[in-house]
């Protein structure tokens, strides 16, 4: 794997050529066909992932069945660290929405790579927390909004994170969603 894909992903950017070099070392590349289960709720989490191309969702279900998707995910993005760092089984499953490339590292070896770099633990925590207020703020949504009131976040929400501008000026999505997809979003 090329030292520049790694800087891609902005959990490593920052990383020395040295500590780039032994990522690429000790990663797997795996692809995974749209539509496939990359990870299970409640199973034991043995690697975390970073996203070289392609769009997976992360997600939960009920017992009745409901689901919930938390978020999309694309190229340069990371999941499944929480699990690792925490010794314990999946809170969410990953799909693949379409085909996917990821590199995998080994639970071992990635908190080996925590233990000894402060600048690749600061990143883990910056993404953390983002990820943590997102969870307040779906909370107060829910316990504060209407259905409406949360569409019109979510769309809003996602327009921001990856829209772009039409010729009018307006803020468009930048993906295209099916009504089930915005459902699971908006819970």
């Amino acid at each position: 794997m090329a030292l520049s894909d790694l800087k891609k992903i902005a959990l490593l950017r920052n990383l020395p050529p040295r500590d780039l070099k032994r990522v690429s070392a000790i990663a797997q590349t795996r692809d995974f066909p749209a539509g496939s289960m990359i990870i299970q709720k409640h199973a034991q989490a043995e690697n975390m992932f970073l996203v070289l191309s392609g769009r997976l969702k992360i997600f939960s279900y009920s017992s009745a069945r409901k689901r919930k998707t938390f978020a999309y995910l694309g190229a340069g993005d990371f999941f499944g660290e929480m699990a690792v760092i925490a010794g314990s089984s999946r809170s969410a499953s990953a799909q693949a929405v379409e085909d996917c490339r990821l590199l995998i590292i080994e639970k071992r070896e990635f908190k080996r790579m925590l233990l000894k770099d402060a600048t690749l633990c600061f990143g883990i925590l910056k993404a953390v927390s983002a990820r943590l207020r997102k969870a307040n703020e779906e909370i107060e949504s829910l316990l504060f909004r209407n259905i409406l009131g949360r569409v019109s976040k979510t769309l809003f929400d996602l327009a921001q994170a990856n829209g772009k501008r039409g010729a009018d000026g307006g803020l468009l999505l930048g993906e295209r969603y099916t009504h089930q997809e915005l459902a699971d979003l908006v819970g």
